[in-house]
């Protein structure tokens, strides 16, 4: 469990030794500087403690789970799991079915970060197909950009779609054309041979 305490410049002159004493570390992000500690998720009591210290003193503070955050390696496990299709590079946006080449596939969660951190529904979704982390390539999917920036943070039928895909719609279709070619090709060589045949006679 990640806890990040969000403190204004004073109050972190304040509450610094005390924090770094509680083996917080002062880090800096884009949001500005703020505590940060890593609490074992099973140390219920000092997860308590923690909550209770920044409640008494009114701070901003966090606790996120690490499974519900995005790593920096979800792409690359991606692609090493997946080849594409047939193992050719070639990828399948699973909400519209474009093909795109690698180097354009975006690489999509299907159950969003954001959902999986404050969505007691969409947690329970990902414990029943078993995933325990946001990041497993189970819970990934290949999208183009026009459906990765629509989709966003959206959950409903963009999950669904996500889980399916839309590439047996795109299989189904190819099939039917390919049974209709092959039938109005078998009818047409029948009547060329049957043609011959009456010809010979």
């Amino acid at each position: 469990m990640r806890i990040k305490i969000y403190t204004g410049f004073i109050r972190r002159q304040l509450l610094k030794r005390k924090l770094t004493a509680m083996g917080f570390d002062l880090r800096k992000d884009s949001g500005g500087k703020y505590f940060y500690r890593l609490v074992d998720n099973k140390d219920k009591n000092e997860l308590k403690r923690l909550d209770k210290f920044c409640r008494r003193r009114s701070l901003n503070y966090t606790f996120t789970d690490e499974t519900t955050e995005r790593s920096a390696s979800y792409r690359n496990n991606f692609f090493r799991e997946n080849r594409g299709i047939f193992g050719s590079g070639i990828y399948m946006c699973a909400y519209c079915g474009r093909l795109m080449g690698k180097g354009t596939t975006r690489v999509d969660h299907i159950i969003p970060v954001q959902k999986a951190r404050t969505s007691k529904f969409y947690q329970r979704i990902l414990k029943l197909r078993g995933i325990k982390n946001v990041n497993d390539v189970r819970n990934l999917a290949p999208s183009c950009d026009r459906c990765n920036s629509r989709k966003s943070a959206y959950g409903g039928l963009w999950v669904i779609r996500g889980m399916f895909g839309r590439a047996w719609i795109r299989v189904l279709i190819k099939e039917l054309i390919m049974l209709v070619c092959g039938g109005i090709a078998l009818y047409y060589w029948y009547g060329f041979l049957h043609g011959m045949v009456q010809g010979y006679l």
